[in-house]
């Protein structure tokens, strides 16, 4: 393992990734060999304990590690700008764990805006994940949620000699309306 060739190419590849917009090909096959002069460079001591040269190796293992996971960090940040804006990638350019990457950011980003646009174009009726969901292979139980006025009627069983009006009433929840207010200035502070 030559590790100063090593580093010549891992720089070059990473020089290529950091000018293009695009995506640069990596192969599996790549990767590892990058990954692998990284994990041989962290664990390679030396015989001598001369403390210019260790100083230097140290400096030299912190540079090759910057630079491989600098490399990985530009690639994140690139395919999720792609994915963001739903372009297509060449899964041959893409090692396997960045191709998975993708595939979920797409399937996150399009359920979102699947979702975002019921919500604005259907407003009579309340959303249902079902309704949402269909079509997808996902298995979806909802949950049971007890609201207040099962507690508070179960509370009210026991009392017998109690009035039903009062039951009734006590049973009722205050439903509110909420709005929403955004500023689009600044605003003091609202005290009250």
């Amino acid at each position: 393992m030559n590790l100063k060739t090593d580093y010549q190419n891992l720089y070059q590849h990473w020089l290529k990734e950091f000018e293009q917009r695009e995506l640069t090909p990596l192969t599996q096959e790549r990767f590892d060999y990058y990954r692998k002069g990284v994990d041989y460079i962290t664990k390679f001591e030396l015989e001598s304990k001369q403390n210019i040269e260790n100083q230097l190796l140290n400096s030299y293992k912190y540079g090759f590690k910057y630079l491989f996971n600098d490399f990985l960090k530009i690639r994140e940040v690139k395919i999720l700008n792609l994915a963001l804006i739903l372009q297509e990638i060449d899964y041959n350019n893409v090692i396997e764990a960045e191709k998975l990457f993708y595939q979920n950011l797409i399937s996150t980003i399009k359920g979102f805006k699947k979702l975002k646009t019921l919500v604005l174009y259907e407003e009579d009726e309340p959303i249902e994940l079902d309704k949402v969901l269909e079509g997808e292979d996902l298995s979806i139980e909802p949950s049971r949620v007890e609201t207040p006025t099962e507690e508070v009627s179960k509370s009210t069983k026991g009392d017998l000699g109690q009035d039903t009006s009062d039951n009734i009433q006590s049973v009722q929840v205050a439903q509110y309306n909420y709005t929403v207010i955004r500023f689009s200035k600044p605003s003091p502070p609202l005290v009250g």
